[in-house]
């Protein structure tokens, strides 16, 4: 979904390299905090599914809890079809990401391309900076 056309401006980029090679968990929850940053375009049930993915992370949800909360989200947007707009999409996608079991789906290259799908959502980014740079935080 991250577009070639998404300039990421120098400040977020040295935020990003100030990150590194996280651990999995780590990227995860960073990817969590951007996604509730996109909640106003994304699926009405995202913020249960942020919560969803938080459980998940800390060891209290199952994979096929977020298997079935990944589906709901795509018959989502599938419904939206043809008035599903840039935001709407990306917004999903960002939610989705964070829906992800696979370790693979929460590596440093991952967070680059989430911290692009909320810019594309229009996310301020002294948010998206607080975000990446307060990383303990949820």
């Amino acid at each position: 979904m991250p577009s070639d056309s998404i300039r990421l401006s120098p400040e977020i980029h040295a935020a990003l390299a100030a990150f590194g090679p996280g651990p999995p968990q780590a990227v995860h929850r960073l990817q969590v905090r951007l996604a509730r940053l996109v909640l106003e375009q994304a699926p009405p049930a995202a913020a249960s599914q942020l919560d969803l993915a938080l459980a998940f992370i800390e060891g209290r949800a199952s994979a096929a809890e977020l298997l079935e909360a990944r589906q709901d989200c795509w018959v989502y947007v599938g419904a939206l079809a043809c008035g599903c707009s840039l935001a709407d999409s990306a917004s999903a996608h960002a939610i989705m990401t964070c829906l992800e079991t696979d370790a693979a789906a929460h590596a440093s290259r991952s967070l680059q391309e989430q911290v692009e799908r909320v810019v594309s959502c229009g996310a301020p980014e002294p948010l998206i900076l607080s975000v990446l740079r307060e990383p303990q935080l949820l």
